[in-house]
């Protein structure tokens, strides 16, 4: 991997585990550990403050839970229709505008593109996979150790909530347990951040969030003929009334799209308008930025909540920010998928105070693809990306900085599965 500016780097991890399960005559017994080895070596790395000439190593036990499924013992609700596990695991909500992943990959745990670590530390989590509407009930923490991260890491956070969630599946009834199988959805949730790190995030500890979504194909249900057109969106709220830590915050997006299915590599094109609320007075007693909380790449691939290859690694995060997004895919055969991204990324509210008088924050291209080799478990995805600066960005940054300039970007992934 490489990008313009002197840095060459590359990350490499391997993630073994151990799945098992146990039939009981009421429903199944199940668990797992995984560890994960990871390293990055070269000059420089895919966020702004280097750490390659450490030449960090990481083995930590990335997961580790038990959970308990109902198999048929509530046979009218469905196969497995309760689901209860503890422990170190992984989960997401939606397409992980929210919540997504739980573990920080960067500084000493390293590997800050490919983040093989995505889970959620001391969870308790609750599934009901009914059939049209399924819920979570979930009590999580994030996986945070400042002293080994050499007060790195992010902000220490426990949370408790519910989501709910109407959908139908494209599978048989497969939609009950996997986000990929939902035709479409209509989603809500409410979760509140009962502990949360003051030091690090100085207005989290006590928020409360409210979110409803949608997704997928929601038109189909007026017939085959709208199978090709879907509608993605969120709107969110983040409020905190404690004293020293009043939060008014908004987000929210909405990203209509088409799939062009007579067409040959079955295009589909998507555009997608982003907000994510900033300050414009940081004199008073609201905070009105917005906390980008656990989110992540996302279950929806390249586009969903990284934005950007350039953007996300080294310019800025989800907060304080406007977005238009362009996206076309092509799908050749079933090996392979192609894709072009446009970002145009704004301020929401320069910081005036210190002479940002311009919201261009900056243009982002990125192209991509993704091959399923011939060799079983082997994946290769490769990405080109170009960043341009905006007069906001080189106002914010001045001239000493790399990226307020023009940025290129090329990166290789190699992924085996096995």
């Amino acid at each position: 991997m490489s990008a313009r500016g002197g840095r060459h780097w590359a990350e490499a991890f391997v993630a073994p585990g151990i799945e098992a399960d146990y039939q009981l005559n009421d429903g199944a017994l199940y668990g797992a550990l995984r560890a994960t080895a990871s390293v990055t070596r070269g000059e420089g790395e895919a966020q702004r403050n280097s750490v390659t000439d450490m030449n960090p190593n990481s083995l930590s036990l990335s997961e580790a839970y038990l959970g308990w499924k109902s198999g048929q013992s509530f046979a009218a609700l469905g196969e497995d229709a309760v689901d209860a596990s503890i422990g170190r695991q992984g989960f997401v909500i939606g397409d992980g505008f929210l919540i997504a992943d739980g573990t920080l990959d960067s500084f000493r745990r390293n590997n800050h593109v490919v983040g093989p670590r995505a889970a959620f530390d001391r969870t308790a989590i609750l599934r009901l996979n009914t059939e049209p509407v399924r819920a979570d009930l979930f009590r999580l923490e994030s996986n945070t150790d400042q002293s080994y991260m050499r007060g790195k890491d992010s902000a220490a956070t426990a949370l408790h909530g519910a989501n709910i969630e109407w959908f139908a599946s494209t599978r048989k009834d497969e939609g009950r347990t996997s986000y990929e199988a939902r035709e479409w959805y209509l989603g809500v949730t409410a979760l509140n951040i009962t502990d949360a790190d003051e030091a690090i995030s100085a207005t989290r500890d006590g928020m409360n969030v409210y979110a409803i979504r949608s997704g997928g194909a929601l038109l189909s249900v007026l017939g085959e003929g709208w199978k090709d057109a879907a509608l993605y969106s969120e709107f969110a709220r983040q409020r905190n009334d404690t004293a020293g830590r009043r939060l008014r915050a908004d987000a929210w997006y909405v990203e209509p799209q088409y799939t062009f299915s007579a067409l040959p590599w079955q295009p589909r094109l998507s555009y997608r308008y982003m907000h994510f609320s900033g300050d414009g007075d940081t004199g008073d007693s609201i905070s009105r930025g917005w906390d980008p909380l656990f989110t992540a790449g996302g279950p929806r691939g390249y586009g969903s909540w990284d934005l950007g290859e350039i953007y996300a690694r080294y310019v800025g995060s989800n907060t304080n920010l406007n977005s238009h997004m362009v996206h076309l895919t092509l799908q050749p055969d079933d090996a392979l998928s192609l894709g072009a991204i446009l970002y145009r990324h704004s301020y929401d509210k320069p910081d005036t105070a210190n002479g940002v008088n311009s919201d261009r924050l900056q243009d982002e291209v990125n192209i991509y693809a993704v091959w399923a080799t011939p060799l079983p478990g082997l994946e290769i995805a490769t990405v080109l990306g170009a960043a341009r600066a905006g007069r906001g960005l080189r106002q914010t940054l001045g001239t000493t900085d790399a990226t307020d300039r023009t940025t290129w970007l090329g990166q290789m992934v190699f992924s085996y599965s096995y």
